[in-house]
């Protein structure tokens, strides 16, 4: 019964934001940079490589995975963006693939399949002087079955409500930096899990069509479910992680850019501990 009424607060908690985020959506004054404007669209190809060996369990302990194994995955995806009702709603979505793998001295798993699709809309709320405050709403709808192993993910329908925060600081520079904050509860229907997601990144432009990319992603992540699969680390549902990621970008025109980097994770509990590249692209139409 306790567990239940848990699942209840989780879920009711995400619409109380939701409804929120739609209620505080204002018809505000000044074009947002962040946002596709009429006439304009964006598409980011992005593809991933990640592997883990070990893991932390929910005290901390770092332990390796049984019979010298190891779980990696192969993931790219395309994310694109464009508006609705010019920059002030923009539609975007993501549709990723994924190739895992767990592989130990008794068995080789092997599963390719899509990922779930993302699918949502974002607000231009308000502007700060060089900062603009954002919200969006996302629907996550899995593209697979998960008849295979490794699964490709939780097989339930998902929600999200999050808040941003894009910009530039002025003691840095006019145009040389950007930053990206953003928080977002995220639920997955009937029951859970119940997510906690933070993101954050700096960008700095030098040497002018260079640009050097820092990222920090969180998940905290709440379930009753606190089983932790070795082989299977997209369906642990109950667990914490912090992945920090630095990427080298070159920006061969204002409506091209081409990103590479390395990524690893610095603090984990109850979760695999991965490690590997990104590779992406921005690439905007006018």
């Amino acid at each position: 019964m306790q567990r239940n009424q848990s699942k209840m607060r989780g879920g009711n908690r995400l619409w109380l934001v939701i409804i929120l985020l739609v209620g505080f959506y204002s018809e505000s004054w000044g074009q947002n940079p962040w946002q596709q404007d009429r006439g304009e669209a964006l598409i980011s190809p992005f593809v991933s490589r990640y592997k883990a060996d070990f893991y932390r369990d929910k005290s901390g302990e770092k332990i390796p995975f049984e019979n010298n194994g190891t779980f990696q995955n192969v993931n790219p995806r395309l994310y694109f963006s464009f508006p609705v009702k010019g920059y002030k709603i923009n539609l975007f979505g993501t549709v990723p693939w994924f190739s895992n793998q767990y592989e130990d001295s008794n068995e080789n798993q092997q599963n390719q399949d899509f990922g779930d699709i993302e699918l949502g809309l974002r607000f231009h709320l308000k502007q700060y002087e060089r900062s603009y405050l954002l919200a969006s709403v996302t629907t996550f709808i899995p593209a697979y079955k998960n008849n295979q192993l490794p699964y490709a993910g939780f097989d339930r329908l998902g929600m999200e409500a999050r808040v941003m925060l894009y910009g530039n600081a002025a003691w840095i520079g006019d145009t040389n930096n950007f930053h990206k904050v953003e928080a977002g509860l995220r639920y997955f229907f009937p029951d859970d899990p119940f997510q906690l997601r933070i993101y954050a990144s700096e960008g700095y432009r030098f040497a002018q069509r260079l640009v050097i990319l820092g990222e920090l992603d969180c998940i905290f992540s709440e379930s009753g479910n606190s089983d932790f699969f070795e082989d299977n680390l997209q369906l642990v549902s109950d667990f914490g992680m912090v992945k920090a990621a630095v990427n080298l970008g070159y920006e061969f025109t204002p409506e091209l850019a081409l990103y590479g980097g390395l990524f690893h994770d610095i603090y984990n509990k109850n979760s695999g501990i991965g490690r590997g590249f990104q590779v992406f692209s921005v690439i905007k139409f006018k």
